[in-house]
């Protein structure tokens, strides 16, 4: 065919000046997953990943037939290759270019030719198009060899890279020799599909060549790579077809769990999925926790690829074992002691606490009562209790006695407890002037034998637990002389929005040992709640509120003891004591 020359070539700007701009839309949602989740417990999640309109990192091979009849399409391709370029950059800033050409074996060496190899560079590809329209002749029969051209860009003439989305977007309007300069169309595919390259035809219709899928040769090689074949298009329009191209490729979406905690188990589902490029998958994925985790917070990712390419797509998952929070407490012969036990960090999922007392200096059923059992956490719920008997002791024994709670998950201990039992017989006494949660925080009494010498004050203190705070003010408690005592300056409680306000409290017990019976009182000072007065007497008297009871004035005796509480506030997890003094005798 002959070569004509362009009178005038058509500026970029013209004839590309109405597309869109594309928007980069490629995300996974959420992009990031937080869970608490105790061990054996899992969670199933739903990952939506929106693909990209152009797929990721691309490495686009612009191949055009430059026989004689498409000169006037590859003027047209020429002037918009920087707008071509630059818009598929917009989308993937990574995208790089190369270009080449074919025409038939009659054309000697031109029968393929690479002009450009990949780059980045928008210029240079401009400027290898244009060589194309220096070279637009040959041909001269409706004829090419465009199935070796698509063999040599498979087979090492393009530098690919590893990563890249590889994609030949290739325009002609005739059909190919078949075997093409020694290789048949069956090689051209099979070596694409080796690579992993993916073909975009465009037939140019209105020109003297024959037809680009005559046959039905461009069908082939498209359906077999994944590729899409364009409708018959226009000399003119034959850059906006390649841009279409490039958005209707097929998405593969496919996925890899990365740097997961081997305490985690994590499966996704399906395998992959495609879909046209631009629109979104669903995948399902079932997050657990291995049994016998420990508590503390675990990672892993989740990276999803496009057609075997990187593009960002990654989920991070962390996933926070709750851990148990116990405290040491002390108690006394023959108490029933309320152990709290709580999570720190509520979870999406139940969990289940295994606890069992252990032997120390105190053994099971002689100093304490065996227990053995599951708390169960549910959702959301962050605290429980549990109740350890004490045994009464008629032998005195010599200082503290103390045995261990240990807590497990799947047979790992997680948590450990310490309870001290204090000796309460042989004439003992002693002064509690505030007990919060089973711990004394200022008291008096060694629990040894018969009531020693001893006392413990403080100005002013703050403490809490749960929803309970308290200020007190002058402080002290004092054993001695087969008597103890407790006093506080001042006492202001607040719990779950209630304030209460008591004044001057004071309490004693005396054993008096062989004249008497034990004895004890208390003097409790005006109360005042949320502001208004509370009458109390000498009596004992329970004031009901929304947390729990405020006991004032109570007495607990036994035939050899006697304990006097000037004040109790009792709540599901928080048991709070004001001015206990404790006397008691041995038989």
């Amino acid at each position: 065919m002959p070569r004509r020359k362009l009178a005038l070539m058509v500026a970029s700007a013209v004839l590309l000046a109405g597309l869109p701009t594309y928007a980069a839309p490629a995300k996974v949602d959420p992009p990031s997953v937080d869970l608490t989740l105790g061990p054996g417990g899992s969670a199933t999640l739903t990952k939506k990943v929106t693909t990209p309109i152009i797929p990721p990192n691309p490495d686009i091979v612009l191949l055009g037939d430059t026989t004689g009849s498409m000169i006037d399409v590859l003027a047209g391709v020429a002037a918009n290759a920087e707008a071509i370029a630059g818009q598929v950059m917009d989308t993937q800033p990574t995208a790089q270019f190369a270009v080449a050409q074919y025409k038939h074996h009659n054309d000697g060496a031109l029968a393929f030719s690479v002009n450009q190899s990949l780059t980045g560079s928008v210029g240079a590809v401009h400027a290898a198009t244009q060589e194309w329209v220096g070279q637009a002749e040959g041909g001269g029969i409706p004829a090419s060899d465009f199935v070796n051209a698509l063999y040599q860009v498979a087979s090492g003439a393009i530098a690919f890279r590893p990563d890249s989305s590889r994609i030949v977007a290739w325009f002609g309007d005739s059909h190919s020799e078949d075997p093409s300069l020694g290789h048949t169309m069956g090689q051209a595919i099979a070596a694409l599909k080796a690579k992993d390259i993916r073909v975009i035809a465009v037939p140019i219709a209105g020109t003297d060549g024959g037809g680009l899928d005559s046959l039905g040769q461009a069908s082939a090689i498209t359906s077999q790579t994944g590729g899409v074949m364009m409708p018959g298009t226009s000399p003119g329009a034959v850059a906006q077809a390649i841009l279409d191209g490039l958005e209707n490729l097929d998405a593969t979406v496919t996925h890899q769990q990365v740097d997961c905690a081997p305490q985690l188990t994590t499966s996704l589902s399906p395998a992959s999925k495609a879909v046209p490029s631009g629109q979104a998958v669903e995948f399902t994925e079932t997050i657990g926790v291995k049994e016998g985790a420990k508590p503390g917070t675990y990672h892993c990712k989740a990276k999803f690829l496009v057609n075997g390419a990187q593009h960002d797509l990654v989920q991070t998952i962390t996933v926070r074992v709750p851990g148990v929070v116990v405290h040491d407490v002390l108690t006394y012969e023959g108490k029933t002691v309320k152990m709290p036990v709580k999570l720190d960090k509520a979870s999406t999922t139940p969990i289940t606490v295994h606890y069992k007392t252990v032997d120390g200096t105190a053994t099971a059923g002689s100093d304490y009562k065996a227990a053995e059992g599951d708390l169960t956490f549910t959702p959301g719920q962050l605290a429980k209790q549990i109740q350890l008997q004490i045994l009464p002791d008629r032998d005195y024994e010599e200082g503290k006695e103390t045995f261990g709670v240990e807590f497990t998950q799947g047979g790992t201990v997680i948590a450990t407890a310490k309870v001290t039992i204090k000796e309460h017989n042989g004439g003992s006494c002693g002064a509690s002037a505030i007990r919060l949660l089973d711990k004394d925080v200022v008291a008096a009494g060694s629990g040894k034998h018969g009531c020693d010498t001893d006392s413990s004050s403080v100005a002013a203190k703050k403490l809490g637990a749960g929803p309970v705070a308290v200020q007190v003010s002058a402080v002290s408690a004092k054993t001695g002389k087969g008597a103890s005592s407790t006093s506080v300056g001042s006492v202001k409680i607040t719990v779950l929005g209630q304030v209460v306000e008591i004044g001057a409290i004071e309490s004693h017990a005396t054993a008096a040992c062989g004249t008497g019976k034990p004895s004890a009182g208390s003097r409790v000072g005006s109360v005042r709640i949320n502001g208004s007065e509370v009458e109390v007497g000498s009596g004992p008297v329970t004031i009901p509120l929304p947390a729990g009871k405020l006991k004032l004035n109570s007495t607990t005796t036994t035939a050899d003891s006697v304990t006097r509480r000037a004040v109790t506030l009792d709540t599901v997890l928080t048991d709070l004591v004001i001015g206990e003094s404790r006397a008691g005798c041995v038989k």
